[in-house]
């Protein structure tokens, strides 16, 4: 009988043990499956690369620039934002934090200077009236200096829609510092930008986040700087059928029956 007892106590205990253990077990589960769905937004997050490929041994200093050899652009477009779309200007920007990630120093002390720039989203509208931009990359744009030109060639832009309001474009260039009058390259290294523009629609303006990572010739990261700026609007948005000798309204026309999309080519 006292073994009876004893056995029916000892089992009742186990019962306890397993099901307090069954407990803990539900609870970190909905712990984890809690912290999930918190984190679940941050996966559209753009980050930047941690390092780049090797830049085209033809693009290494030394070497004569040849601007021949320059890739066809792509016929690429997306879809963006009404609010978007237009011509947009700069004046003046702000660091507020850079990183030598080679030294590990950091200073967030912010400084402001001119940054005169104006640039436009927006080229075509299909026939349900949503507005797209033109991403033709790579291509190249040059400027000049005293004694060197300075070329950028775009070689992705990726534009992600945040939110309403908000829209993220990730560009990687290589940037080519060439010697005049000969021609060859005196410095070459890699920019990978990650700009965010949040629209006020109660201002009609954009409050853009940039962060610009730079890496070397041959793909290792050298520094980090981050800018803020407010962006006006110059022009409103207006149908751009031909640009720097491309005929647009034909590439757009051409996409859209690529992608399966002949229903969106507008009349």
């Amino acid at each position: 009988m006292k073994n009876t007892v004893s056995n029916d106590g000892e089992n009742s205990k186990m019962s306890y043990r397993t099901l307090i253990l069954r407990l803990i077990i539900l609870a970190a589960f909905l712990l984890n499956c809690s912290k999930a769905s918190i984190a679940e937004p941050l996966q559209g997050k753009i980050e930047h690369s941690r390092k780049m490929p090797s830049v085209n041994k033809m693009l290494k200093p030394g070497i004569h620039y040849d601007e021949t050899a320059d890739k066809p652009m792509s016929n690429a477009w997306v879809r963006i934002p009404h609010w978007l779309a237009g011509i947009w200007s700069i004046k003046e920007e702000t660091t507020v934090f850079q990183e030598d990630l080679k030294t590990g120093r950091r200073d967030r002390e912010q400084h402001s200077f001119t940054a005169k720039s104006k640039f436009g989203y927006g080229k075509q509208t299909d026939r349900t009236g949503q507005i797209w931009h033109y991403v033709g990359v790579p291509y190249t744009s040059d400027t000049t200096m005293s004694g060197l030109i300075e070329y950028h060639q775009v070689l992705e832009k990726d534009v992600s829609i945040q939110s309403t309001n908000k829209v993220s474009v990730k560009t990687r260039v290589i940037v080519v510092k060439v010697r005049k009058p000969s021609g060859d390259i005196k410095e070459t290294y890699q920019q990978e930008s990650i700009n965010t523009y949040t629209y006020d629609p109660a201002q009609d303006v954009i409050a853009m986040e940039s962060s610009t990572k730079a890496f070397n010739a041959d793909g290792t990261p050298v520094s980090l700087t981050c800018n803020k700026a407010t962006i006006h609007r110059q022009n409103k948005y207006s149908v751009i059928n031909e640009e720097y000798g491309r005929d647009l309204k034909s590439l757009f026309h051409q996409f859209l029956l690529s992608q399966g999309l002949a229903t969106l080519v507008p009349n």
